[in-house]
């Protein structure tokens, strides 16, 4: 088997040398030809070299990977050669520059450091795609029928009417103004069945329309069906005997019926733009009408402000390990997230938004904690690669209850200590036993008990002790006036602050502060001595 040609561009070295060893590159099928460690020079090599696959860089000096992608595109689609494959190298924070490169043709988007298992299982997708493109362009075929998906190509892609001109005898195009069309697309991203074998696919679709006039042709993981028919029923009655053999979701897409040349290019283009309807859908066999799309896209502002207000409730179920509460938020999301109305990548964009925003928020508010899930090296990638609502979704709540039972304290003391992790993050707030015992669901004199056993000392004194230590941090270290730290501590009256100061460390604030600037004073003076 004759190996592909792989090609790097990256502008730090280390990454280049790093790649080219990080897997068993020969045992994937592939050599390497070559590297770049700028944007230009990567233009030039990859005409050069003409690689089968390109790892690139989306920053690099020179050119961006971007640039590259365009003019590398321009120069193979103006000399008619075979584009390469390309996978996109990038940072989380570049994750706009890399969804940009993948519309542009890019087969894959990988995060910095590279993850050698998640490179392998690409780099060995890719090498599959391409051999099962190069096969299908290697078989012998009647030369007529090239022709004719050749002129068809150009049909549906192009608009191209002219070209069905130059077909001869060939009966799927006799009288075509006045015949009925119906485009079938087969979406082999969506097609699970195990052991999925593509050609025996295409070979159960053509014997299913045996009596049908028909082309079939594969490109770009897809199967394009184009039937001559107007028996809407017997068409279906085929693709539901299709669908029926393979217990999988959707994954077939259908257009309505349609006359003439001009009949076959818009039937084309219907079935081809039922593709976002496969991504949310799991049951409905066969996808021949667009879902009624009950909601609408927000607006930025309106998104963040409806995330910002589900994260303040996530947060709070997970600090007070609400199940019920979360599942309830579970289907708000649902509900939200699934909305055709949003493309795919949009979609998958909104939920990793979601996940990467709580998750930094949980890290502000608990600095002291080790957060272990959810970070954009975990959650990128495993969002990214999901090709169903279902599994993105699943994902997704699969996080949110880890967060769940990360937080969560098995031990016999299990809610006073959630109190206690509650309370010493949240003392500012208005903060009363009973509110908390609605909270953690106990009772508020239980929990008065179980508080005064577990700190020493009364629930209001050990939250008095807490704001003034916070007061008295804050005094030493900020130049905020009085006023505000009595509300940044919990106190909204300011006379009542100065009270607690006073009882709890003998001083008023500004007795504190000087009498702390003069030791601080001394001990400079002391130490310069």
């Amino acid at each position: 088997m004759d190996l592909l040609k792989f090609l790097i561009a990256d502008d730090e070295e280390n990454i280049r040398s790093g790649l080219k060893h990080i897997i068993d590159w020969e045992k994937c099928g592939y050599k390497f030809c070559g590297e770049a460690s700028n944007g230009k020079n990567a233009v030039s090599q990859i005409i050069d070299l003409q690689p089968d696959l390109v790892i690139l860089d989306i920053k690099m000096p020179g050119l961006t990977g971007i640039e590259v992608l365009s003019q590398v595109s321009e120069y193979y689609a103006k000399n008619k050669l075979t584009f390469p494959a390309f996978i996109i190298l990038s940072g989380f924070s570049e994750f706009e520059y890399a969804k940009d490169a993948l519309n542009k043709g890019a087969k894959s988007y990988l995060l910095k450091p590279v993850d050698e298992d998640l490179l392998e299982k690409t780099v060995i997708s890719i090498a599959e795609e391409i051999r099962e493109k190069r096969n299908l362009n290697a078989v012998s075929v009647n030369a007529k029928k090239l022709e004719t998906m050749e002129l068809l190509d150009k049909l549906i892609h192009e608009g191209n009417k002219e070209s069905v001109n130059r077909i001869i005898d060939d009966s799927f195009f006799d009288n075509s103004e006045t015949s009925s069309y119906m485009s079938v697309i087969f979406f082999l991203k969506y097609f699970f069945a195990e052991n999925a074998d593509y050609e025996k696919l295409k070979k159960t679709v053509s014997s299913s329309f045996l009596f049908f006039k028909k082309i079939i042709q594969i490109y770009d993981n897809k199967i394009l069906l184009i039937i001559k028919s107007s028996n809407e029923k017997a068409v279906y009655n085929s693709l539901e005997r299709i669908s029926s053999q393979y217990d999988n979701r959707s994954f077939i897409t259908c257009s309505e019926i349609l006359n003439g040349l001009d009949g076959i290019i818009a039937s084309f283009k219907q079935a081809l733009s039922f593709e976002k309807e496969l991504f949310y859908v799991s049951d409905r066999k066969v996808i021949n009408s667009s879902l009624n799309y009950e909601n609408h896209k927000l607006e930025e502002v309106e998104f963040k402000n409806y995330i910002n207000e589900q994260i303040n409730k996530m947060i709070f179920c997970i600090e007070t390990y609400s199940k019920e509460t979360m599942a309830e938020i579970f289907d708000e999301f649902e509900k939200f997230f699934c909305n055709p109305a949003y493309s795919e990548s949009e979609t998958k964009k909104n939920i990793i938004y979601t996940l990467l925003e709580l998750r930094n928020r949980l890290v502000i508010k608990y600095p002291e904690r080790e957060i272990s899930v959810g970070s954009s090296y975990d959650v990128v990638p495993h969002i990214l690669e999901k090709t169903t609502f279902e599994e993105a979704f699943l994902y997704f709540k699969q996080l949110l209850i880890d967060y769940l039972e990360d937080f969560n304290f098995n031990t016999a003391d299990s809610v006073i200590v959630k109190v206690l992790s509650y309370v010493n993050v949240n003392y500012a707030q208005d903060l009363k036993l009973e509110a908390l015992g609605n909270m953690f669901n106990c009772n508020s004199a239980y929990l008065g008990k179980k508080f005064r056993k577990k700190t020493g000392v009364q629930f209001n004194t050990y939250l008095d002790n807490l704001r003034i230590e916070e007061a008295k941090d804050k005094i030493l270290h900020t130049d905020l006036k009085i006023y505000q730290i009595s509300k940044l501590v919990g106190y909204s009256n300011t006379d009542y602050f100065f009270m607690k100061f006073k009882k709890y460390t003998g001083m008023t604030p500004k007795e504190f502060k000087k009498i702390n600037d003069e030791k601080n004073n001394m001990g400079n003076e002391n130490h310069e001595n």
